[in-house]
C-alpha cells in the first residue's frame, strides 16, 4: 500500500495525475521553527516529523514539505491578510528560493530528497498585492503565493514548476526503484 502523509491538495493532484492509487493519512505536527534553525535543517526535520513511524512495514510512506526562503529566512504560510501583504511586499521585485523536500520510507529504509527552484517576482504595488490575495486566498501556501495562480506574482522561474507547487517530482521520479512496486494504475 502507498500512503501519502500529507493533505496538500496540490500533492494529491500531482500523484493522482501520475496514476498513483494511495491512501491519504496526514500527520499533524508542530511546524514551529526552532530559534536559529537553518532553513534546510528545518525542512528536513519537518519532512521526517510528518513521516512519523510507519504502522505497516510492507507499505510505502511518502511525506513532503515546502519552504520559501528569502535572504536565509523562511517565509512561512501567512497568519492573516496583513501577514500575507507583508510577505508579498518583501518578495516583490526580488529573487527567492523554493525548496520542496520529501522522504520515502519502506521497511527500515528512509530516503530523503529535495529540490530548489529559484523564483523572481515582478514588482507589485500594494493594490495589486491586495487584489491577488483577495482573488487567490494564498493563506495555505508557504510564501503566500501559488505559482499556478492566474495573474500571480511570478515573473521568472529557474527550476521545477511542480517543486514550487509543493512536490519535488523530478527527484521522486528518479527513485522509481523504491516506489514502482507500489504503483497501481487505475
Amino acid at each position: 500500500m502507498f500512503i501519502l502523509k500529507s493533505a496538500s491538495p496540490r500533492r494529491i493532484q500531482i500523484l493522482t495525475d501520475l496514476g498513483f492509487q494511495f491512501q491519504v493519512d496526514p500527520t499533524n505536527i508542530d511546524e514551529t521553527q526552532n530559534p536559529e534553525e537553518d532553513p534546510f535543517d528545518y525542512l528536513e526535520r519537518m519532512v521526517h516529523s510528518k513521516l512519523g513511524e510507519p504502522a505497516d512495514k510492507n507499505s510505502l510512506y511518502l511525506a513532503a514539505d515546502t519552504i520559501v526562503v528569502f535572504q536565509n529566512e523562511i517565509l512561512h504560510k501567512p497568519l492573516d491578510l496583513e501577514d500575507s501583504i507583508r510577505i508579498l511586499k518583501t518578495l516583490s521585485g526580488n529573487k527567492h528560493s523554493v525548496f520542496s523536500g520529501a522522504a520515502l520510507r519502506t521497511n527500515s529504509i528512509t530516503d530523503f530528497f529535495y529540490e530548489e527552484t529559484v523564483i523572481e517576482f515582478r514588482h507589485w504595488t500594494e493594490e495589486e498585492i491586495r487584489d491577488y490575495i483577495l482573488r487567490c486566498k494564498p493563506f495555505d501556501k508557504a510564501g503566500s503565493y501559488g505559482i499556478q495562480d492566474q495573474g500571480g506574482p511570478v515573473a521568472f522561474r529557474e527550476g521545477s514548476y511542480t517543486n514550487v507547487m509543493g512536490f519535488p517530482l523530478r527527484s521522486f521520479l528518479s527513485r522509481s526503484s523504491v516506489w514502482l512496486p507500489f504503483w497501481k494504475r487505475p
